[in-house]
Parts: structure tokens; C-alpha cells; sequence
């Protein structure tokens, strides 16, 4: 067996949670989520990109969306997002949600500065 000695591994001792219920319920999600990314992209960086990349290519917003949920299936109890509000919510309220939620976790880990 390889020495794994230094080798970093974040989600050692996590359980992985299932939550969806087969592997194309995933897949959609990690799109609807990664047309998300590509939205907040748009906004922020005012850079409009119609390709959403690739689940294996670095940095494109499938990758993003993709590295976004396995962190969610071993560290938190449920995704970021559900399936209603990526598909029933429009872009605008998408970002104002997300907003809302990372203040919130900035206020959970660090209180009001």
C-alpha cells in the first residue's frame, strides 16, 4: 500500500449523506446549481460565459457545483439549495437567497464584528 503520510483528506471519519434519490437526480441537481454559479458570475464579475464547463475541468461551474454538493453530502445535513428554490425561484431571488444564507453562516462563525 502507497504512504499516505501528509496527504490531506477533509472528509476522513464524515459519513456521506444520500440525498437524492439516484445518481441522475444528482446530476440534475449539480446543473440546476451550476446555472446558478454561472448567474452570480454574470452579476458579479459582469462576464457573461454560455458554456457551463465540465464536472471534470477545473474551475468551470459544473466543477464548482459539483465540489459544492460532495462538501454538502459530508458536511452539512442537507444541500445548499433544494430542488424548489433552483427551479422555482428566478435569478434575481436565487442570488438575494444565497446572499442571506452566507451572511448568515458569516454570523454564525465569526458573531457581529
Amino acid at each position: 500500500m502507497p504512504e499516505t503520510k501528509g496527504l490531506y483528506k477533509p472528509f476522513e471519519g464524515k459519513i456521506k449523506k444520500n440525498f437524492f434519490k439516484d445518481e441522475a437526480e444528482r446530476n440534475l441537481w449539480v446543473r440546476l446549481n451550476a446555472e446558478h454559479i454561472r448567474y452570480f458570475h454574470k452579476v458579479v464579475n459582469h462576464k457573461d460565459e454560455e458554456d457551463l464547463g465540465a464536472i471534470d475541468k477545473p474551475y468551470s461551474h459544473l466543477w464548482v457545483s459539483n465540489n459544492q454538493l460532495t462538501y454538502d453530502e459530508y458536511m452539512r445535513d442537507a444541500p445548499r439549495y433544494s430542488f424548489e428554490e433552483l427551479i422555482g425561484l428566478n435569478e434575481a431571488d436565487m442570488l438575494r437567497l444565497s446572499r442571506k444564507r452566507n451572511q448568515e453562516e458569516i454570523k454564525k462563525m465569526f458573531g457581529d464584528l
